[in-house]
């Protein structure tokens, strides 16, 4: 039992200093989408569900490059949400506290975004990093985007 308690004080001790030099969110970072982001389900049915194309579904916050392919095999009407269907989707922050990040989607299309997403906020904090929902994109996104 004292072994235990040894190993669960270690591994309590490397979370820590894992998080201590964890890098924090800055305004205007980027992030991939590698796992697809929907609305909470605290969230009212009515903000999180849209209708388009005579279909009613739960709008995607940011889509994952996998999803995306998908929609394109289905020849989904949403494909039309996105600038590009050969990535994920590209986040921003857009307020941040440090630990947590509020981020916008830049990979939908302008039209999209203005009808559907106008208030619609992504966030982030280091287990979604961690966990691989996203992860820092640190080259150029205007050639994935056309900004």
């Amino acid at each position: 039992m004292e072994k235990q308690k040894k190993s669960i004080h270690t591994i309590n001790s490397l979370l820590e200093e894992l998080k201590e030099k964890f890098p924090h969110f800055e305004k205007n970072q980027i992030f991939e989408t590698l796992k697809s982001v929907y609305p909470d389900s605290s969230i009212p049915k009515e903000q999180r569900n849209i209708s388009f194309g005579g279909k009613f579904f739960t709008k995607p916050l940011a889509a994952s490059r996998r999803d995306k392919m998908n929609f394109v095999k289905e020849k989904s009407d949403i494909v039309g949400f996105f600038k590009n269907t050969t990535r994920g989707d590209f986040i921003q922050v857009v307020e941040t506290n440090g630990k947590t990040a509020k981020c916008i989607n830049l990979s939908l299309n302008e039209d999209i975004r203005s009808k559907y997403y106008r208030d619609s906020y992504i966030n982030i904090g280091f287990e979604d990093i961690a966990n691989g929902t996203v992860k820092p994109f640190r080259r150029k996104v205007d050639k994935y985007i056309g900004g």
